[in-house]
């Protein structure tokens, strides 16, 4: 696999997009597994026979993650691709007073 993107990432979802590689005229079934970034401990994994594209859903908002890809056939596995990425925090809630200051708007 190759040119692995995180294409798209939400609160609690990423899309991670691959190109497939050579596959030496056999069917490959491409991996993703999720690990923590804090212990790297794995947690979970992810197979598609289609496509190297994957979308892991419910995982926890604003957290950073270690994921690493690779494709097998029955002649083994190739190179790993690792990738770092994060969900996104929840957007911050403004609900402070406001007052109109010499024409500008400040929160106070």
């Amino acid at each position: 696999m190759r040119n692995c993107l995180v294409t798209n990432h939400t609160t609690d979802s990423l899309l991670i997009q691959c190109e497939p590689g050579y596959d030496g005229g056999l069917p490959q079934t491409f991996h993703l597994e999720i690990y923590s970034s804090t212990n790297e401990h794995l947690r979970g994994n992810m197979t598609s026979e289609d496509s190297p594209t994957f979308l892991v859903q419910d995982l926890l908002t604003g957290t950073s993650f270690i994921l690493v890809l690779y494709a097998a056939n029955t002649k083994g596995r190739s190179n790993s691709v690792a990738l770092v990425a994060s969900t996104l925090r929840p957007a911050e809630r403004h609900t402070g007073k406001l007052n109109s200051v010499g024409g500008c708007m400040c929160k106070l």
